[in-house]
Parts: structure tokens; C-alpha cells; sequence
């Protein structure tokens, strides 16, 4: 009997890397002139225009800052599902979150790759953000 693996599509795939030491990080932009670091990565930067920007990556942990559980998911999207506001080597990036329920502030978590949706039977894979429960056992 062969088992056959759905159709993927990678959204956003030039926003993030999987080192071959494993993990996932996500490419910033740094800006050389006033220092704001960018998610997603940009040519010229959003606060003062340089376009003297280091392109630079993540490390693979954050913390959540806020999350919210949406309960009517539409379109492409999962019935229910939770998104988070995640701070992440000094940038805030909103991702889906592997749980399911709002995470509460200060959450540890870890950049995974996974599923964040469904069109036309074509798996729609991206970042997201996992509770890393071995840091939350940890610091209880």
C-alpha cells in the first residue's frame, strides 16, 4: 500500500531558514543608520528610508507578548486556531501558534515549521511558534 503525502506550498519561504544544525530562524533586516531591526526582511528601511540595511537572522526561541484564540477561522484558514504577537531577537513578529489556546504572557516558545492553513487541497506550510515546555518546566 503506498501512502501519499499531500501537496505543500511554503508561504513566505524567503522569510525564513532552517540551519542545518536544525531549528528555524527568520531573516531580519538591520538598519545601519537609526538601528530598528525588520521582519520581514526589506531593501530600505521603514523608520528613516536608509537603504543601508544588514541582512541578518533569529535565533529560534522567543517569547510571547500577546496571542489571541480566533474561534471562526475563514477561507484557507482553520476553524479555530491561535496567533501570537512573539518577541524574537529584538522584533515582534505575528505568527500562527502551535496551541490551542491563547498563550499567556512571556510564554517561552520556539520557531517550528508546520501548517498554518488549507487551499484548494494544497497544505499551506509556514513559521509558526511552539510553547517550549522544556523552559517552561524549567523556570517553575
Amino acid at each position: 500500500m503506498s501512502t501519499s503525502l499531500p501537496d505543500r506550498q511554503y508561504v513566505g519561504e524567503d522569510w525564513y531558514v532552517q540551519p542545518p544544525t536544525g531549528g528555524l530562524q527568520l531573516r531580519v533586516s538591520d538598519c545601519n543608520h537609526c538601528g530598528k531591526r525588520w521582519f520581514p526582511p526589506r531593501f530600505a528601511c521603514s523608520s528613516c528610508a536608509s537603504h543601508d540595511l544588514t541582512q541578518n537572522r533569529t535565533g529560534n526561541t522567543g517569547i510571547a507578548y500577546a496571542s489571541s484564540h480566533v474561534h471562526v477561522g475563514s477561507g484557507a484558514w482553520p476553524k479555530s486556531y491561535v496567533l501570537s504577537y512573539i518577541d524574537i531577537d529584538r522584533v515582534r513578529v505575528l505568527m500562527h501558534t502551535d496551541s490551542d489556546r491563547s498563550l499567556d504572557p512571556d510564554t517561552p516558545v520556539r520557531l517550528v515549521l508546520g501548517r498554518i492553513g488549507t487551499a484548494d487541497d494544497v497544505e499551506l506550510w509556514s513559521y509558526r511558534a511552539q510553547p517550549d515546555l522544556i523552559t517552561q518546566e524549567s523556570q517553575r
